[in-house]
């Protein structure tokens, strides 16, 4: 019995992540569909000054649920020629901080006031019902608010399957470790594997919720989550130009170089820190979410300032690659 229960909870689970991630990508190519030029004419543009580049991919980003949708759209552009590596580094900080809107709107599930899977679930219905429509821009619409409720549909059968892995010691430690350098990897692995930090952070939400995870060990899986969410967006950038790869490594170095500045003080200071986050946050959902807008923010602040130094690191770095690379094909 307990085999059967364990078994029918995991697939619940696999399925409540499947129906949460399908909902977030309707939601995010039905945007990209709607609004997809004046995004892209919003990047290519808004790229004159390091704080317009950040608030450009914040907002893109927040759209359409997506930094490594936001990603692949700047290798493009960089790839094309139409947008400069240089002037791509900003963008990709800004949307870093775009893509914890979705955990922030996770984190009103663990509100007692306010139903937010009923309300999604009103939304998905009454977005299935417009996708009947012939005109084009109603049908995108339709799907985006389906997508918008199988996010919280996706959750709550989530919610109801982790629940009874409260009771597996395994399943605990594997979000409990001791190690944050452990949790870090565990937080990049996952985040690998499911391709979105948006969904990893909304699990991490999930299980706090069921008590599986306690707000500590939730900061440095968000670290890990970070990094592991470039690891799509350097993949699909592997056949284009070596400046489009180059958006790709950004990405990764931007979340390694924020996880090296933040893990001393959090590792001095955990309690404190976990204390401030209890302050000004309330309940541990809202802690886990705050605390990934928050630590987004912060790495942003801290390395604007930097811009021009941080390119020339990801040259430097992306030339020795390129340089072995090509090397390599010529038989040297």
């Amino acid at each position: 019995m307990l085999v059967k229960n364990f078994i029918e909870n995991l697939l619940l689970m696999i399925g409540g992540i499947t129906v949460f991630l399908h909902g977030l990508n309707l939601m995010s190519e039905n945007m990209q569909e709607i609004a997809g030029g004046k995004m892209k004419r919003l990047l290519a543009s808004a790229t004159s000054s390091p704080i317009k580049g950040v608030a450009a991919g914040a907002a893109v980003t927040a759209v359409i649920q997506s930094s490594t949708a936001t990603g692949i759209m700047l290798a493009g552009f960089v790839n094309a020629g139409a947008l400069g590596f240089a002037e791509a580094v900003s963008v990709i900080m800004g949307a870093n901080i775009g893509t914890t809107v979705t955990a922030q709107l996770v984190s009103l599930s663990g509100n007692d006031l306010f139903d937010i899977t009923a309300f999604g679930s009103l939304v998905a219905f009454a977005g299935f019902l417009l996708t009947f429509s012939e005109k084009p821009v109603v049908f995108r619409v339709g799907r985006i608010m389906l997508g918008f409720g199988l996010i919280f549909i996706g959750l709550e059968i989530m919610n109801e399957s982790i629940f009874a892995f409260r009771n597996y010691e395994f399943f605990k430690r594997l979000f409990t470790a001791s190690s944050p350098f452990i949790l870090i990897l565990n937080g990049f692995l996952i985040t690998g594997i499911v391709q979105s930090s948006s969904a990893v952070s909304s699990v991490m939400i999930i299980l706090a919720l069921n008590g599986l995870i306690n707000f500590e060990s939730s900061m440095y899986l968000v670290l890990g989550a970070n990094i592991g969410a470039g690891v799509a967006v350097l993949f699909i950038t592997a056949p284009m130009s070596a400046e489009a790869r180059k958006v790709a490594v950004a990405n990764i170095a931007f979340n390694v170089i924020g996880m090296l500045l933040v893990l001393p003080p959090l590792m001095l200071f955990e309690k404190e820190i976990a204390g401030f986050f209890v302050a000004i946050s309330g309940g541990i959902e809202r802690q886990v979410a705050n605390f990934h807008t928050l630590f987004n923010l912060a790495v942003t602040v801290a390395l604007l300032p930097f811009v021009k130094p941080f390119v020339k690191l990801v040259d430097k770095v992306g030339g020795i690659r390129f340089t072995r690379r090509k090397r390599a094909i010529n038989g040297g």
